[in-house]
């Protein structure tokens, strides 16, 4: 019996054994990524510490905080109607009845009379000294502030009235009437029985000649001012009104008699400008000006949005082998494709093409233009040298005539080549309408991102690509034929700040733009389709407010 037992022992230790070894053979032979999920090890040997998984990479990882919402290039500002006047009228500025004067021998006590008057110097013309003698006998004087301005017989009942000189005139005057000392002749008696003495004067009333108004500037708007305008209508009288003088913030913008009933406008300064609230102040110091249709108009430049990079090699991506596609501005014309579809079509078969689609498809591509038809394309027809038909030289879309023409649509720069160089020589142009619309034609400058933007390349005023697609990263950008191989997958990420609440965002990757409308904390996306060999960019644009986002996080992940 012992001996049974001593057996039974061994065969259940040998069977264990091979159970265990088993148990390792089944584990070594496990797909890594089970076989790590399974042991628990989150960083085995091999891998680069930046992911939980051996076979992913983190491409990019970025805190990103607000990123602040800006809703169109241009804005307009309403400002109220407002009037400013300065009502000039004729006033009796000091009136006295009657004064008695009288100079004898031993009776001078009344040889004088002092008459304060008190008036605006500022805002009183034509100051006139007026009256009336009764009984008068010897010559008078009359002074005004010590300085005499008459001096001798009056012989009329009704004396001339005297011009007060302006240049004497303080705001407190005195008028001294006197009469002299008989002299030798003591029986004589020098007198003067004045009466209704006046002081008139023309007087403006400027309680009303100054008028304020208020408009508010965002921060981000003024981060991104490229231009402000102030457009206002000034009703008047052309021959009453003196000048306007406009203030923006305690600095002249506009100083003037305007144009009465004509649209007139002032540019501003853009470094005038302040975020949060600015002042307008309207002031005249003659006459009656009223302002309306006023708004404030700004133009703004593109928002530098936030953008981030991240690198891929070369050997994760291969070449596609697509047959040219009817559309694509390649310089091919797909066999069945339409010159109404395809600019290089158009080209081949002598045409002229236009870069914006038409109201009538059939005019996006011309055999013949004729004067009248020029403006059916608003960036202007061309040919594959990119010269306008001859009946629509020298008008807007012409973009080898040198000229920025009038008659373009606003903003001029995005439909004359010249216009966008006119702007600014170290703009870029594309000739095309780029895949993100007709807002892209010209562009300051150009990111490595967003090279492809244009089929046919950015140019600068000389004919120049951007530095930007020609360095040695972005030149992958070029290509347009790879795609990421088929074990590879690229995963967004992003982590918002806050749950439940409604987040409107478009990543623009490469040029590809897809909008992310979410109220969850946290939203991934497979962006292999946007992705290339070098440098890639992801720029964030809110859509119609500020976004919190905590982080961004892009991972390539290497599908065993």
């Amino acid at each position: 019996m012992g001996c049974k037992r001593g057996q039974t022992a061994g065969s259940a230790a040998a069977f264990v054994a091979i159970i265990t070894v088993l148990i390792i053979l089944y584990i070594l032979f496990l797909p890594p990524d089970i076989r790590t999920e399974l042991l628990g090890d989150s960083n085995p040997s091999g891998t680069n510490g930046n992911s939980d998984n051996a076979n992913t990479q983190v491409l990019l990882q970025q805190n990103v905080g607000t990123v602040t919402y800006i809703n169109t290039n241009e804005k307009t500002y309403d400002i109220p109607t407002t009037r400013i006047y300065s009502p000039t009228s004729g006033q009796v500025l000091k009136n006295v009845p009657s004064v008695m004067l009288r100079y004898a021998l031993f009776d001078h006590e009344k040889s004088s009379y002092d008459m304060d008057v008190a008036l605006d110097r500022a805002a009183t013309t034509n100051v006139l000294l007026s009256f009336n003698v009764k009984d008068y006998q010897g010559p008078l004087t009359i002074k005004l502030n010590g300085k005499e301005i008459f001096s001798g017989e009056i012989d009329s009942n009704s004396p001339k009235p005297i011009l007060l000189d302006h240049s004497s005139l303080l705001d407190s005057n005195t008028v001294t009437f006197s009469v002299p000392s008989p002299g030798w002749a003591f029986w004589k008696v020098n007198k003067y029985t004045i009466e209704n003495i006046q002081v008139t004067g023309d007087v403006t009333d400027y309680t009303n000649a100054l008028a304020k108004q208020n408009f508010v500037i965002s921060q981000s708007e003024k981060d991104n001012l490229e231009k402000v305008t102030l457009f206002f209508y000034p009703y008047c009288d052309l021959k009453s009104v003196g000048s306007l003088e406009i203030d923006l913030n305690g600095g002249k913008i506009y100083d003037s008699v305007a144009d009465c009933g004509t649209r007139t406008f002032a540019e501003l300064n853009v470094n005038d400008i302040v975020a949060g609230s600015n002042e307008l102040r309207f002031y005249s110091s003659k006459g009656s000006y009223t302002l309306d249709n006023m708004n404030i108009q700004t133009e703004m430049k593109k928002p530098a949005y936030k953008t981030y990079y991240f690198d891929m090699k070369k050997e994760q991506f291969t070449i596609k082998n697509d047959n040219p596609r009817c559309g694509d501005v390649d310089g091919q014309c797909p066999a069945g494709c339409d010159e109404t579809q395809d600019a290089d079509c158009c080209f081949k078969r002598s045409g002229f093409w236009c870069a914006l689609p038409t109201l009538n498809a059939n005019d996006r591509c011309r055999f013949y233009v004729s004067s009248d038809d020029c403006s059916i394309c608003k960036t202007g027809f061309y040919d594959m040298s990119g010269d306008a038909p001859d009946a629509c030289k020298n008008t807007c879309g012409d973009n080898n005539d040198g000229k920025c023409v009038s008659g373009c649509s606003q903003p001029t720069k995005y439909y004359d080549k010249d216009c966008c160089f006119a702007e600014n020589t170290a703009n870029f142009w594309c000739k095309e309408t780029p895949i993100t619309g007709i807002s892209d034609k010209c562009k300051p400058s150009v990111a490595p991102g967003e090279c492809d933007l244009c089929p046919s390349g950015y140019i600068d005023e000389n004919g120049a690509e951007p530095k930007s697609c020609t360095d040695e990263k972005s030149i992958a950008f070029d290509t347009g034929d790879e795609i990421l191989l088929s074990n590879y997958e690229v995963k967004l990420t992003v982590e918002f700040v806050q749950a439940d609440v409604q987040k409107r965002v478009d990543f623009n990757i490469n040029g590809h733009t897809f909008r992310i409308d979410t109220t969850g904390i946290e939203y991934t996306k497979i962006i292999n389709d946007y992705v290339r060999s070098g440098t890639n960019s992801i720029e964030i644009v809110p859509v119609d407010d500020d976004v919190d986002i905590s982080e961004v996080k892009v991972e390539l992940r290497k599908i065993v």
